[in-house]
């Protein structure tokens, strides 16, 4: 599969990655939802048990089939933004401590994003936990370090965001984006 213009924002949950994407959106480009976060949400409210404590593997199928549809949907050359992307599904695997199914592994090597891959670095002074982000910071850094290890060994290009406002974030991602 040839490789989209779909640049990806990524990290660890809560350093900011959905402000910037609803940002974008707002801009008038074309941004995927936070699927994991829109499942759980929707989930919890209807007593569901497609939830990644309660069935994770059917959570993680679930998942991939979005992400891939979203990918399906975007045009070829147009730009577009992705909140995470396959690859992060298998940064949680790992985090998690079990095997990616093969299914997955395919799917982040065939799926290929923009080579370049906006990481949210970790960031204390937004981080906030709650119904749905139930980690703790420091359990929020061990999946964003997932994550960096993931997009790396699929040969990314990892490029961290500077902790700065939200408009400035997608400032610096744009220009970088002109620099390709």
């Amino acid at each position: 599969m040839a490789q989209k213009q779909i640049f990806i924002i990524t990290g660890g949950p809560g350093f900011g990655k959905t402000a910037m994407i609803d940002e974008l959106r707002r801009a008038g480009y074309l941004c995927s939802g936070e699927f994991a976060r829109e499942l759980i949400d929707h989930q919890q409210k209807i007593g569901g048990d497609l939830l990644p404590w309660k069935n994770p593997k059917l959570f993680q199928e679930e998942i991939l089939r979005l992400r891939q549809k979203f990918y399906e949907s975007v045009p070829d050359q147009r730009i577009a933004f992705a909140d995470r992307g396959i690859p992060d599904q298998l940064a949680f695997a790992r985090y998690k401590g079990f095997a990616a199914s093969e299914e997955l592994k395919q799917n982040a090597e065939n799926y290929r994003y923009a080579p370049l891959v906006f990481v949210t670095p970790p960031w204390p002074e937004i981080y906030i936990n709650d119904a749905i982000r139930k980690e703790t910071f420091d359990e929020a850094v061990c999946i964003h370090q997932a994550v960096l290890e993931t997009y790396s060994g699929l040969n990314y290009q990892i490029i961290e965001l500077p902790l700065i406002s939200v408009s400035d974030r997608i400032s610096f991602i744009l220009q970088t984006i002109l620099n390709i």
